[in-house]
């Protein structure tokens, strides 16, 4: 068994983004946001987890661990003042497939979160600009067999040097009540909580904040 590699990836292949997509999956399939999201349908539960890996790989930067040449986690982060910026028309490439696998109560539950409830919620937390002024973290996912041996904190280190020599803060969300702990454990303080109803059941999140 070697060594864990950490290492930012410029032009994932489509078979890195696929071992993504099941990494991401598998580490999730408990989670009540997936649940309400998605539902029990394994297609729109993909078409999800390829949205969000997509946003990351295209409008922001893309970190994977990997030991023995399989992928064992990865980081997605969109660099400050950059979300703003993405044009509409590129946005809906990549959020239309999720959006369109869903039922019609859904896609409008999700469209009220996306563009009102979750944004309006973030800011509440970090302040009206917080989330673009730093660096966020879309993504933090280790493999289920790997977690607890200190993937995430090396995939975590090159950004928080980085963020740290720019004097930018770095922040997240998280919707599993366990990562909290470990977000802490890294560094991070925890800003706000919220529970968020749905007709599906109710889901958590946290947002969390770790300055320069």
């Amino acid at each position: 068994m070697s060594a864990v590699q950490v290492q930012q990836v410029l032009k994932p292949s489509d078979e890195l983004i696929e071992s993504a997509i099941s990494l991401l999956l598998s580490a999730t399939k408990d989670d009540t946001y997936i649940q309400v999201a998605c539902g029990d349908d394994p297609s729109t539960r993909g078409a999800l987890a390829r949205m969000m890996i997509l946003e990351g790989v295209y409008w922001g930067e893309f970190w994977t661990a990997t030991e023995d040449d399989e992928l064992v986690g990865f980081l997605t982060w969109t660099p400050p003042h950059s979300e703003p910026a993405i044009p509409k028309d590129e946005r809906a490439k990549v959020v239309g497939p999720f959006m369109q696998a869903l039922s019609e109560e859904r896609r409008k539950y999700m469209t009220e979160l996306f563009s009102g409830e979750f944004p309006g919620f973030v800011a509440q937390c970090l302040g009206p600009t917080g989330k673009h002024d730093g660096w966020w973290l879309r993504i933090a996912m280790v493999r289920p067999d790997k977690q607890g041996q200190g993937i995430a904190r090396k995939l975590l280190e090159p950004m928080r040097r980085k963020a740290a020599e720019r004097g930018e803060h770095i922040a997240c969300s998280t919707t599993a009540h366990r990562n909290v702990a470990i977000y802490k454990a890294l560094g991070f303080d925890l800003r706000g909580s919220r529970t968020f109803p749905s007709p599906w059941g109710d889901w958590e999140l946290w947002v969390l904040y770790q300055k320069p």
